[in-house]
């Protein structure tokens, strides 16, 4: 199939290098311009196999609509691409336009949806390839994967999940499409739910909360993202106390909060003890 791929980071690429292994035909790679070096990959993949690579400031301009009107694509596939296509770049290709989301829709739209299934204690997500539409999130459901969220699992974990399954899950959407053969599920009537963009207020620990909360959120914005924070330290790794530490007549008589005892790092909360294993001390601004 004639495809043009649009994507940003190494994860783009994991599907965008899926798909020239299937032997599609990638007539163009279009990344946004961001000021950063996330789209090196995609670049150098390119690069590798002579596709035409593309930064662009505005996907639906008419600069870039004409230009993908005279590629005319089969198809147009999105994978961690952050930006909305209108109805005119939508309508170009013969097959649609698909997307490769990281939750299982019609949960989880919008941005962020690696981290807050781990941040709610779900215990599964999983991954969707869906039709693009205006609204975000919204189109028809092609195909799904569910992914069992282990307990211990952090947002690393996960992602490592991802990245197995983006290596077919793409191309066995794509068969489904070019084969007309699908029985979509629309989403129209679905309310699921949206989560906008993972911001500084959401990584703080709330003390006054449960310790299996803080677990959760220590867990999902965990490297390679910024952290949970509390009291001026960046926690990145932490395990639940045993029975021992719990049972500390020492433990039990201090207050809510961050305590160090010598090679003894914790978090008291009014129902449970986490031990701190990773941790930074946040400079001072």
């Amino acid at each position: 199939m004639r495809i043009v791929f649009l994507g940003e980071d190494s994860f783009s690429n994991v599907v965008l290098s899926a798909l020239i292994g299937r032997g599609h035909e990638i007539l163009s790679v279009l990344s946004p311009q961001y000021d950063n070096q996330q789209h090196l990959r995609l670049e150098n993949t390119c690069k590798k196999n002579e596709i035409p690579f593309l930064r662009v400031k505005n996907i639906n301009a008419e600069t870039t609509f004409d230009y993908l009107k005279k590629l005319n694509p089969d198809l147009i596939v999105s994978a961690h691409f952050k930006k909305l296509l209108k109805e005119n770049i939508i309508s170009i290709p013969k097959f649609g336009c698909i997307n490769l989301h990281p939750s299982l829709l019609p949960f989880y739209r919008g941005m962020s949806p690696q981290h807050w299934p781990i941040i709610n204690g779900e215990k599964k997500t999983g991954i969707t390839v869906h039709f693009i539409s205006i609204e975000v999130d919204k189109g028809d459901i092609i195909l799904q994967q569910e992914i069992d969220i282990d307990e211990n699992w952090y947002v690393s974990d996960l992602q490592k999940k991802f990245i197995d399954i983006y290596q077919t899950i793409v191309n066995d959407a794509i068969d489904i499409v070019s084969s007309r053969s699908g029985n979509y599920i629309k989403q129209e009537h679905l309310e699921g739910s949206y989560y906008g963009p993972l911001k500084s207020e959401h990584r703080q620990i709330n003390i006054a909360g449960s310790y299996k909360d803080a677990y959760n959120l220590i867990r999902g914005v965990s490297k390679p993202y910024l952290g949970a924070e509390l009291d001026g330290y960046v926690i990145w790794n932490a395990s639940f106390a045993d029975e021992a530490l719990l049972h500390d007549e020492k433990i039990k008589a201090l207050s809510k909060g961050v305590h160090f005892f010598g090679d003894i790092r914790i978090i008291k909360f009014h129902d449970g003890v986490l031990m701190i294993n990773k941790y930074e001390q946040q400079l001072l601004k």
